[in-house]
């Protein structure tokens, strides 16, 4: 009889997975669709081409710049190098991007009002449901494609593929996005560096510039060792550019006068029906300021704000290409290198946000330190964006608005 029993729930637990939809319904009728079918397929002939290209550019920036692969590690040529690969592969990971965007786009408006398919959800709904058709059944969207094509071509798993992972699982699996965006929980928090380090944050340089070798001699003289990775892992945290690198290493390292104010702040936040009234949607965001540190220096000051738009889907959440976030940031705070208020004039500094799809990086490197002596008068606020419109203000330093918001 307790087999029978057990026999019972087992059909049971099979009939429920069974019952589970592998995609929503409308997507059987988008398949069957003729018109769908006559608008996509020229996009999709031009995206095949596309991904070839973008293969054999991430081939030819492979043979170009001599990488290879060692136990799972990257070896590059030298820093300029690694730099430059990281460039050219967030150039191409953009380009496939923004041509998504652009076909998604297209085909929606020009099918607006030809479809016979009804999305399960309300209609307002029609367009999200239809880009997620396209994204995951027409193009079958690879996240970062020529950072992940780079990872395959040379055989090892990168952070960015590693990272990928994580986030995918947990957009999966927390159905309430209530645990901790992985993407912020990283030693490298902005991912354009993720391409060319591994899966534990290493990569091997065969002909280091000789400012960097210094740097690491400089730490073992001083009897503070430090791996080649926890330098390097310090620059890319701080520099895209190799000229701001190399600047650093050379004149820079060992100028001190003064700490930065450091803080941190980061969550995900769910957007109201005002904002996103056609489906759930949140936003996972960091601000920080904090002094460049090398040997216990922090003179430089680098501010930056990270944040990314996610939706909900009809099995847990995804990316939303489709929308843009943005961050800026204002502050008023006192330079005691100089023993003056900054900006000199005594008005707020502002910077303007960056609007991007899906993604928004803000990062900056001020090139002394700052600092708060009075909460009251001085302050660093960082602005959230959501396709263009204030969303909210982080009031990392002092409680003052950028725009009287």
């Amino acid at each position: 009889m307790k087999k029978f029993y057990i026999l019972v729930l087992c059909i049971g637990q099979l009939f429920c997975v069974q019952a589970q939809p592998l995609y929503p319904s409308v997507y059987d009728c988008y398949q069957q669709d003729a018109v769908l079918f006559s608008l996509a397929q020229p996009w999709v002939q031009q995206f095949e081409k596309m991904k070839w290209e973008v293969q054999q550019q991430v081939s030819a920036l492979i043979q170009t710049e001599q990488v290879f692969v060692m136990q799972e590690k990257p070896y590059y040529r030298d820093l300029r190098s690694a730099v430059k690969i990281a460039s050219e592969l967030n150039s191409l990971d953009s380009v496939y991007d923004h041509f998504f965007i652009q076909a998604a786009l297209a085909i929606q408006a020009n099918y607006g009002t030809s479809s016979g398919c009804i999305a399960d959800q309300a209609s307002v709904n029609t367009h999200s449901v239809l880009t997620d058709y396209l994204e995951e059944k027409v193009f079958q969207l690879t996240t970062q494609y020529a950072s992940q094509e780079f990872a395959r071509q040379l055989g090892f798993t990168s952070a960015r593929v590693a990272i990928d992972q994580a986030t995918k699982r947990w957009l999966l699996r927390d159905t309430a996005l209530t645990e901790s965006d992985p993407q912020l929980e990283q030693p490298l928090q902005d991912d354009y560096y993720w391409c060319i380090l591994n899966a534990d944050w290493e990569l091997e340089l065969t002909s280091p510039e000789l400012a960097l070798l210094q740097a690491v001699e400089n730490r073992m003289e001083k009897g503070k060792p430090k791996k080649l990775k926890e330098i390097l892992l310090l620059i890319f945290d701080h520099w895209r550019e190799i000229e701001d690198i190399l600047n650093w290493l050379n004149t820079n390292v060992f100028e001190d006068c003064h700490a930065v104010a450091r803080a941190s702040f980061k969550e995900t936040i769910p957007l109201d029906r005002s904002s996103s009234p056609d489906l759930r949607r949140k936003i996972s965001y960091q601000v920080l300021q904090r002094g460049v540190l090398f040997d216990g220096r922090a003179t430089k000051t680098h501010v930056k704000g990270i944040a990314r738009v996610y939706k909900k889907k009809w099995i847990g959440w995804g990316r939303d290409l489709m929308q843009q976030v943005g961050i800026s940031y204002c502050t008023l705070q006192w330079n005691p290198c100089h023993n003056q208020q900054w900006p000199s004039e005594g008005l707020p500094y502002i910077q303007a946000p960056n609007h991007r799809y899906a993604k928004s990086i803000l990062q900056q490197v001020h090139p002394y330190a700052l600092s708060i002596r009075n909460s009251a008068a001085e302050f660093l606020t960082f602005d959230i964006h959501y396709n263009g419109a204030y969303l909210k203000s982080i009031y990392l330093f002092g409680n003052r608005p950028c725009y009287g918001n």
